[in-house]
């Protein structure tokens, strides 16, 4: 009877399926998952600044259309106006 649950437990063993080879898997596993979780935590934050940047630097360089002067009264008008 003990050489058969040997021979279960060293068969299992081969496959992968013992307990031990399995908390091991699962372990790693969890690891990578939380490395995962922080990479993509961090992606996040440097997309919301960069998409502040891009948006900062629309406003900024947004050239500003200036009007012809064709006179010297019509330009003083216009400036009183505002």
């Amino acid at each position: 009877m003990k050489s058969l649950t040997k021979i279960i437990g060293i068969i299992l063993g081969i496959l992968g399926l013992s307990s031990k080879a399995t908390s091991v898997k699962k372990a790693k596993i969890r690891q990578i998952d939380r490395k995962v979780k922080q990479v993509k935590d961090a992606k996040k934050a440097v997309n919301a600044k960069m998409k502040k940047v891009k948006k900062a630097q629309k406003k900024s360089s947004a050239p500003k259309k200036r009007k012809k002067i064709k006179d010297a009264e019509s330009f003083l008008k216009d400036f009183a106006k505002k």
